[in-house]
């Protein structure tokens, strides 16, 4: 992996200078703007708050077939993160083969983390407070980056994205993280907070191969013997919220197991539980119909802000 510069700021400090754009980022007003970084069309929503250094920072990454744009559509992150003080992040990919929409490949990784770098350098962000969060292809690009780079996010949320290939994932062949101390980049370098999402009748990403990362992780971190978890927080018949902690607050893995799937009657119908919880995109949208049917008990994107809230970095 190329070095990165990290330019991350400190906390808010009144009558601080406001941001002066930088690099790829050529407008630093509030509200969202679509740059060109790293070749990636790049979706950037700046909270008025964040005109002052201090504020959070969430990169959010689409499935295939989706974006930046549309991913958020789903999760309302950008929202979010402007009632929060977070700015939020929605690269888009390079297009699939085909040209049915945007995928991820290894190649995109370095470039996801300078625009990361490029982002927090112009707002000054607090370091503390970088996140990373993703659904499909982007789940496993946010299990990568948080093994590859785990100093540098305070918690990740990945969503229906698993382990690597072998194993229980049902010829699922992507790059995860293999959560092995014996292979170069094979280990977080500490126990980063995890919210993870997992599809009971996901069919693009089978609970078994969602389950296998989480327990992967539970593992490495040793926090199947520190609370003994699983801890049940809430539920009910659709959908279990989970979590296992160490006692010293080491490590800690929460989960959403859900039974949610696509509309039957929609365009994704063939994925099932593959899907969104919460979301209010239109189910019979052309491009990334991903919402789960109603009534959802919860929305993704709200917990992943909470979670993200609640986990700030060390």
């Amino acid at each position: 992996m190329a070095t990165l510069v990290v330019l991350l700021g400190a906390g808010c400090s009144n009558g601080a200078p406001g941001p002066a754009p930088a690099g790829c980022v050529t407008d630093t007003s509030p509200g969202p703007h679509t740059f060109t970084c790293e070749g990636l069309s790049t979706t950037l929503f700046v909270p008025k708050s964040c005109e002052q250094p201090g504020c959070g920072l969430i990169l959010e990454l689409h499935g295939d077939t989706g974006n930046g744009p549309v991913f958020d559509a789903h999760t309302g992150l950008m929202a979010l993160g402007d009632e929060n003080g977070y700015l939020v992040i929605a690269p888009t990919g390079p297009p699939l083969d085909g040209g049915n929409g945007s995928t991820w490949t290894l190649a995109e990784d370095d470039k996801l983390m300078a625009i990361i770098d490029t982002v927090a350098g112009v707002f000054a962000t607090d370091r503390k407070r970088a996140h990373v969060t993703g659904f499909s292809r982007g789940g496993y690009v946010t299990w990568r980056l948080m093994c590859e780079h785990a100093e540098r996010f305070a918690s990740v949320a990945p969503g229906a994205g698993g382990s690597a290939p072998g194993g229980d994932c049902d010829g699922v062949s992507e790059v995860s993280c293999p959560f092995d101390a014996t292979l170069p980049g094979g280990m977080p370098s500490r126990a980063v907070p995890v919210l993870e999402l997992m599809g009971r009748f996901d069919v693009a990403v089978p609970l078994a191969c969602t389950t296998r990362i989480r327990d992967q992780a539970i593992a490495a971190w040793g926090l199947a013997s520190g609370l003994g978890g699983p801890q049940s927080l809430d539920g009910d018949a659709n959908y279990a919220h989970s979590r296992w902690a160490a006692p010293s607050g080491g490590g800690l893995v929460e989960t959403f197991e859900h039974g949610y799937e696509t509309l039957a009657s929609g365009p994704e119908a063939s994925f099932a539980g593959h899907c969104i919880p919460g979301s209010t995109y239109d189910p019979f949208a052309a491009v990334y119909a991903f919402a789960c049917a109603p009534p959802n008990a919860f929305r993704w994107g709200e917990q992943v802000m909470r979670f993200f809230k609640q986990h700030a970095g060390p």
